[in-house]
């Protein structure tokens, strides 16, 4: 069987740019015109989720909120409009689905006063989703991690690890996201050799794939795939209609899970 896997950080507030296209239906245009299998999305708020999904219905949102779906995810000002959601957009029916909070809190008062200046304080999360294909149990990893601390982020790939390791003794595992780390950082180096360990491997893409206007261009949205796959085609897709949503690249993979 053919998979399409795809990761893309849509940005936080898409939908409040003074550019006024439509971007939810921008979002939807790409995903089915590229005919992704399986997604993995990062920084969708409740409101614009609820804009993409009515030009989606082909496909099924996967996951929960940083700060979840009742009155303080919801209803609190200031959490309302970054309350973002790490989804899994796939056409693939879920067995089980599940959001977790990765460890987020800063280990001294210093850290978390450089946090604080770069606004890197927000609770981070990682959707888990259960899938069948071809009879075979499929977990699907989907996360965005810590941006500014590199104790943290090291602390969330080891809880990552520990999840990882569970799920791949029941079937196959796929990890993707915004990892916010290069791949030549050590601390993603020790997380793609652990991942090694158990037969998850990255998908060959190394170019850049954020360009923010606050830092240089850098290679932070990776995917993993299981090793006995054989992967056909990758990449990155850069797009007018992605650039009026994102100053991230989509990263894909299409592979034969035969």
């Amino acid at each position: 069987m053919k998979l399409k896997i795809g990761t893309l950080n849509c940005q936080n507030n898409a939908d409040n740019r003074s550019n006024r296209k439509d971007r939810a239906h921008l979002l939807a245009h790409h995903i089915l015109d590229k005919k992704y299998d399986i997604l993995g999305t990062q920084e969708l708020t409740i409101r614009f989720t609820k804009k993409v999904d009515k030009y989606l219905r082909v496909y099924n949102f996967y996951g929960d909120y940083q700060y979840g779906r009742g009155i303080i995810g919801t209803f609190t000002p200031v959490l309302r409009s970054f309350n973002q959601g790490n989804h899994v957009i796939s056409r693939i029916p879920a067995l089980s689905v599940s959001t977790k909070a990765l460890p987020w809190l800063r280990y001294s008062w210093k850290d978390f006063k450089r946090a604080w200046k770069k606004k890197s304080i927000a609770r981070r999360i990682v959707t888990r989703v259960e899938m069948e294909v071809e009879e075979k149990r499929v977990y699907i990893f989907n996360t965005h991690l810590d941006y500014y601390t590199p104790a943290l982020q090291e602390k969330q790939l080891a809880y990552l690890i520990k999840q990882i390791r569970k799920y791949r003794n029941y079937g196959f595992v796929v990890v993707m996201g915004d990892f916010n780390l290069e791949t030549t950082d050590t601390i993603f180096q020790n997380f793609r050799k652990e991942l090694e360990k158990m037969n998850i491997i990255k998908v060959p893409v190394n170019e850049k794939t954020n360009a923010s206007k606050y830092r240089e261009k850098t290679s932070i949205d990776h995917i993993f795939i299981p090793g006995e796959w054989k992967i056909l085609e990758c990449g990155t897709i850069s797009t007018e209609t992605l650039s009026y949503l994102t100053d991230h690249k989509a990263v894909y993979v299409v592979v034969s899970t035969h």
